[in-house]
């Protein structure tokens, strides 16, 4: 590093500025000289001198001093590993002072000072070259003169390594530190020189530029060793002649890759684990429905057919049911019928008979309620007045049993008291269902509303009639009672009201069943029709488990009709994969403009071979030289 000496700098000026006085003369005012250093600049060029394998004879370094500025300047260059020295520049007198080269120096707007300086200083790179004759390995004196095919190795070393650690931004956006190792970037241009009509067939190196001077072929080769780098030259030869190979080498960084893409590689990254994000929760999702599905119990659907068979049969069989009932409907339709056509108040015209006739009225009367009890059954709404019927029918036979019992002689009265009996049993199956010969007949239990409330008003004429039969003077009222009782009979089979209520009638309910089961059989019908559809409930487990199946196989993969299906965690995976490889990519992309930075900043840093004078700017180069081969 050469410093400039101010003081000393302005010690000259005041010497000169007395010695321009004295030869001037006393009578002429002395001029004052102001010394101004504006800029200094250093170039050094090494060369070295070198045996044709690469060892090192002899270095020399050429210094080139530019000055800007005024007056007279000691210039101090530090050069600790300069041997002798010499100037180069007229009028330029440096000398050794310790570790430093100095002299005193008059500029007048700028000057420019050369010196050389031997030294024994290690170059910041080491030269091999290896020679080889038809495949073996022979000395450059050797080989001069021979002929054959001819190889020639050049092999570089750069001695500057360093280590430092590096700061960059890494793909997640948080800063990253590494230490790297790196060598200070030194470009080498080798130039070998090859006489055209000695070689031929020549294979240059890759990436060599070729200059052409007459017979002479110049093959330059870039080389960037880091630290090592090597170059391969081939031929075929005749009395082999090779001129000295010239290396170039300069503190450069050539052109850089462009890592600029990093950026839009780390969106890109960003936005792949944003796709990896959107792939897992698709896999949720499809996972959710999976699971969803699994809990479904569809085990009794394989009984579906089964049960919409059963369901068809179940039909027919009420619709039967149903038409059999309306049958048995119309039957005590006509029973009723042929009960209000017995009812005939005639017979109680003759007084005489009076007792008998209110027997036999009271006892169609319990008749009467007795198959009303029997109709109730079926119908409902009319279980009430059957009930009051068979209640009066009750008493009237427990009357002709008594009026029997004491005149066993009358056969009316015994012919009365078996026919209420007999009535009784009628109402009884017409009320609570039963046996009626061979025939089953259920109740009317759907009228059972409307039989209520005339039960009610049968009940009340039968205890009339009761009061009658034992009351003689009552009995004149009979005929009016058996007439009421022929009303609700016709009421109870033809519908009417009853105490202000409208009641259907036993004719309504045939036709209501009637209607039911027709009903019913279309529905068997419709039932039969549609069974076809059900037939595929018993594939419907298998179908809910292939379906629970392909959506694992869409989610993670599996084989779906045969064929083997990658699943959405494969592109999940994959994504995270590129994710991540892009982001390692970024990290190195940024890591190496880091690095490349780095060696670009020590190439730039790399100014000087011996030293820098102060505040001075520095620019080196290397030039070696090696003997060529030849016999002289």
């Amino acid at each position: 590093m050469m410093r400039i000496n101010p003081r000393r700098a302005r010690s000259a000026g005041l010497v000169a500025a007395v010695v321009a006085a004295s030869l001037i003369g006393a009578s002429a005012a002395p001029a004052q000289q102001t010394t101004r250093v504006d800029r200094i600049e250093d170039t050094e060029t090494v060369y070295a001198v070198m045996d044709a394998t690469g060892g090192l004879k002899s270095t020399i370094v050429v210094d080139w001093l530019h000055v800007e500025g005024n007056g007279t300047i000691s210039l101090v260059d530090p050069a600790p590993d300069a041997g002798a020295i010499e100037s180069l520049t007229d009028g330029f007198d440096p000398t050794r002072s310790g570790a430093d080269v100095t002299a005193d120096v008059t500029v007048d707007g700028r000057g420019d000072f050369f010196y050389r300086a031997e030294t024994r200083k290690e170059l910041p790179i080491d030269v091999k070259v290896t020679y080889s004759l038809d495949g073996k390995a022979i000395e450059p004196a050797d080989l001069a003169g021979k002929s054959g095919h001819v190889r020639i190795d050049v092999s570089i070393h750069n001695r500057l390594e360093r280590k430092k650690t590096v700061t960059y931004t890494g793909a997640d956006g948080t800063e990253q530190s590494s230490e790297v190792t790196y060598t200070v970037p030194i470009l080498c241009a080798p130039q070998i020189v090859l006489d055209g009509q000695r070689m031929f067939d020549v294979v240059p190196p890759e990436g060599a530029q070729v200059m052409v001077t007459g017979a002479k072929r110049t093959y330059v080769v870039p080389m960037l060793p880091s630290p090592d780098a090597s170059a391969t030259i081939e031929m075929e030869a005749e009395n082999v002649m090779i001129d000295p190979i010239v290396i170039t080498a300069l503190p450069m960084l050539p052109s850089s890759p462009d890592l600029s893409a990093a950026d839009q590689l780390a969106e890109l990254s960003a936005g792949l684990g944003q796709l990896k994000q959107l792939s897992d929760g698709h896999i949720m999702v499809l996972d959710g429905i999976s699971a969803r599905l699994g809990e479904y119990d569809l085990s009794a659907a394989t009984d579906a057919a089964e049960g919409l068979q059963e369901l068809q049969s179940g039909l027919d069989e009420m619709a039967s049911g149903v038409s059999g009932l309306a049958s048995l409907s119309q039957g005590q339709l006509d029973y009723l019928s042929g009960v209000i056509a017995g009812i005939d108040t005639s017979q109680f015209d003759s007084l005489s008979e009076l007792q008998a006739g209110l027997s036999q009225i009271l006892s169609g009367i319990t008749q009467t309620r007795t198959g009303a009890e029997g109709i109730v059954d079926l119908l409902d709404a009319q279980i009430g007045l059957l009930d009051q019927i068979r209640s009066s029918n009750t008493a009237l036979l427990a009357l002709a049993n008594d009026r029997a019992a004491a005149y066993p002689q009358d056969s009316v009265l015994q012919q009365l008291a078996s026919g209420i009996a007999e009535q009784q049993a009628l109402l009884d199956v017409l009320r609570n269902g039963g046996t009626l010969g061979s025939e089953t007949i259920p109740g009317l239990v759907t009228t059972r509303d409307n039989l209520e409330a005339l039960a009610q008003g049968l009940a009340q004429t039968e205890a009339g009639l009761a009061t009658i039969v034992d009351q003689a003077s009552m009995l004149s009222a009979v005929p009016q009672a058996f007439e009421d009782l022929k009303a609700a009979l016709v009421v109870l089979r033809d519908g009417g009201v009853v105490q202000g209520q409208q009641f259907p009638g036993l004719t309504t309910t045939v036709i209501g069943l009637q209607g039911i089961a027709d009903g019913l059989g279309q529905a068997s019908s419709g039932v039969s029709e549609s069974s076809g559809m059900f037939d595929d409930f018993a594939s419907l487990p298998q179908m809910m488990s292939d379906l629970v199946a392909t959506l694992d196989a869409v989610a993670h993969g599996g084989t779906v009709q045969g064929q083997k299906l990658p699943g959405i965690n494969t592109a999940a995976e994959a994504l995270a994969k590129m994710s991540g490889g892009l982001g390692s990519s970024v990290d190195e992309m940024r890591k190496g403009q880091a690095l490349l930075d780095t060696m670009k900043e020590a190439a730039d840093s790399y100014t000087s071979f011996l030293g820098l004078p102060e505040s001075a700017t520095g620019h080196v180069s290397f030039l070696l030289k090696l003997d060529g081969v030849s016999q002289e």
